[in-house]
């Protein structure tokens, strides 16, 4: 295509699509989502995801974690107060230094 080129219109089609959101997590793929950001260890996942419950951040629903309006809330506080540390590469660092302090480094 050339500037000032005319273009042919072969067809208006008025389709619309719609676009799905991801799936909610269920323990498994949370637990592996927060494995790949470096968040958490093995001997921590199961304590945070009773944690995400007992304090109703969330609900179950079908096996699935459904964020309550306290999650958002906690979340969106959070986020506009302490984003550094809410970041997932300062919790990841975080968890690297810990692993070397254990570690004996």
């Amino acid at each position: 295509v050339a500037a000032k080129q005319a273009l042919a219109l072969d067809a208006v089609r008025p389709d619309q699509h719609f676009t799905e959101p991801p799936p909610r997590f269920t323990e498994a793929s949370l637990v592996k989502r927060m494995e790949e950001l470096g968040i958490g260890r093995p001997s921590t996942y199961a304590s945070i995801l009773s944690v995400l419950r007992e304090r109703t951040y969330v609900t179950m629903d079908k096996s699935r974690f459904v964020p309550e309006d306290k999650g958002r809330l906690v979340t969106a506080f959070l986020e506009s107060f302490f984003t550094r540390y809410v970041e997932y590469d300062f919790t990841a660092a975080l968890e690297e230094q810990l692993d070397e302090i254990s570690a004996g480094k």
